[in-house]
């Protein structure tokens, strides 16, 4: 059972004002994180793969720059027109485009440079560019 974003954000203001759950709820809360955590898993590994496959010559920093501005602009140009798509469209597939298709199926929201660069951070990734300039 899904519980209404009215309701999951007036828990969120308890929680804030250190008000104690009801069992009902630590119910809600528990049952949108099993819901939503695996979801942000597998985007965040599809975030780190488009990192090694599209970008693994950049450093970190500039590749969550490049990454964020190509997911944005997919999500406000073609995704409009791709997400009713079951499958990743032929015109599109193995390419970034295809990979941000991908991202935007499992999460619907674009994400900023500083959020993919934390991403992107949690991952050891052998062989990668580091973020020191000059070095």
């Amino acid at each position: 059972m899904s519980t209404p974003a009215s309701e999951l954000q007036r828990i969120v203001e308890a929680i804030e004002a250190g008000e104690e759950l009801t069992l009902e709820q630590r119910r809600a809360v528990a049952a949108a994180l099993r819901r939503d955590v695996p979801r942000f898993a597998e985007r965040d590994a599809l975030i780190v793969g488009v990192r090694s496959r599209f970008f693994h010559n950049r450093a970190d920093l500039d590749a969550a720059h490049e990454i964020a501005a190509g997911l944005n602009r997919y999500a406000s140009t073609a995704w409009l027109r791709d997400r009713s798509a079951q499958t990743c469209p032929a015109r599109i597939a193995g390419t970034e485009k295809g990979a941000f298709w991908q991202i935007l199926k499992v999460v619907d929201r674009p994400l900023s440079a500083e959020r993919i660069r934390k991403i992107v951070g949690q991952f050891e990734m052998t062989n990668a560019p580091n973020d020191r300039r000059g070095s």
